[in-house]
């Protein structure tokens, strides 16, 4: 399986943006493996190769090419020689609840409360924008990332990301979307959590469809609300699971 054009799926583009440090590559490595325990990236895809790793995050093509070799020798890709091999995830490899786990014990609350706090400030100002710019184009698309009751928890945490980065889509700010890019990569496997509570994802149903509604009615108000309120409840439930395992 080829991986998608960053276009077709703007949670995938998260994984492949500048990282903050250049040329470390723990953090390259760290990047991909990230994206193998949320789901952005499955058992089968095909990386980028090294020149083009190198262009997206933002570090040297020797950088890549040591960062390949790693996630190769930990079993995370796998390589095929020829015209038509390349580096790809491997077989089995799947999200993992434990590493969500641990990416949260390694978070004080203060952190988990201002990553929430940023995200929420830059959605909010799209979801605003996005309701006075939306078209009838937009909303299908918008609402198509709704999630259906019965959808796994991975399934849940890809919509998720996918709603609020189509709002920016919506929004038709660039730099917007980028920085919600970007957060998305900072909050990292830490969304795939509250997504296995059913309670978290009726509450976060209803607040979605409420939010389109506002953004299809041109309410700029009631969307910012929407918005602001399925972050907090994702960022609520991220600090009752952390109290909870002090």
């Amino acid at each position: 399986m080829l991986l998608p054009p960053q276009g077709a799926s703007r949670s995938l583009a998260a994984v492949f943006t500048p990282i903050k440090s250049r040329g470390l590559v723990d953090e390259v490595c760290g990047r991909i493996e990230q994206a193998v325990e949320t789901g952005l990236l499955t058992s089968g895809q095909r990386l980028p190769n090294e020149t083009e790793l190198a262009s997206a995050l933002g570090v040297s093509a020797v950088t890549a090419r040591e960062a390949l070799s790693q996630l190769r020798t930990s079993g995370i890709i796998r390589t095929i020689r020829g015209r038509s091999g390349g580096s790809f995830i491997a077989d089995n490899v799947l999200p993992s609840r434990e590493r969500a786990l641990e990416q949260l014990d390694e978070l004080t609350r203060l952190q988990i409360s201002d990553l929430g706090l940023h995200y929420q400030a830059i959605a909010c100002v799209c979801a605003s924008l996005a309701a006075r710019r939306s078209d009838a184009a937009d909303m299908a698309t918008l609402r198509s990332f709704i999630p259906a009751a019965d959808a796994d928890p991975l399934g849940w945490r890809l919509a998720l990301s996918e709603f609020v980065l189509e709002v920016a889509a919506i929004a038709r700010s660039a730099r917007l979307a980028r920085e919600l890019i970007r957060l998305q990569a900072d909050l990292g496997t830490l969304t795939l959590l509250p997504c296995a509570d059913a309670g978290y994802r009726n509450d976060s149903a209803r607040i979605l469809d409420h939010t389109a509604g506002a953004i299809e009615a041109h309410r700029p108000a009631e969307a910012e609300t929407g918005v602001k309120s399925l972050i907090s409840t994702t960022t609520d439930w991220l600090l009752a699971e952390h109290a909870r395992r002090i």
